[in-house]
């Protein structure tokens, strides 16, 4: 039964993205169901103290040691569920300004992007189906963001459900 819940909820806000053109889609951790909240804890990542974030993760993501990957930019945290099948990364960027930023993503092939607003902060989502991710971006400052990828792009329907989860949790910690 929670999975079809959490499946119908996916759908409906899929389909409100889809079908709100005009309206900006608005997502809030207290529509999320209480067993799902439960099912999960909260991280925090803060930025160059400007703003300290939280967001939920499921209690089926453990959290990867950051300073073994090497990339750049490295991420702030990482949490992938045991079988490597699904993750998240957070990444804390210093960028010239957003729309530079968001236009380098357009030009590297990253599409559908929607602004959507949650719990009150206005955010960019899009897609990279090259890189088989979901990216949400979260404006900081002018010149800094926060971004979630969500790999893979498409999973199955509990992945669906847990991203819609995981960024309806993202807020401003109090």
């Amino acid at each position: 039964m929670k999975k079809l819940f959490a499946l119908a909820l996916a759908l409906c806000l899929l389909c409100s993205f889809a079908l709100a053109e005009e309206e900006i889609p608005t997502l809030n951790w207290a529509d999320v169901e209480d067993q799902v909240k439960e099912s999960g804890s909260f991280q925090q990542v803060a930025f160059q103290d400007v703003a300290t974030l939280l967001y939920w993760v499921p209690n089926n993501m453990a959290a990867i040691d950051v300073n073994q990957i090497q990339a750049d930019p490295a991420p702030v945290a990482v949490f992938a569920t045991e079988d490597g099948n699904y993750s998240i990364s957070v990444f804390a960027l210093i960028i010239p300004s957003l729309e530079e930023y968001l236009n380098g993503l357009s030009a590297n092939g990253t599409a559908n992007f929607k602004n959507v607003t949650i719990n009150g902060i206005d955010c960019v989502a899009c897609e990279n189906e090259a890189k088989n991710c979901d990216i949400l971006i979260v404006p900081i400052t002018d010149t800094s963001v926060l971004v979630y990828n969500f790999m893979p792009l498409n999973g199955d329907d509990g992945w669906d459900a847990t991203k819609v989860a995981i960024i309806s949790s993202i807020q401003v910690a109090q």
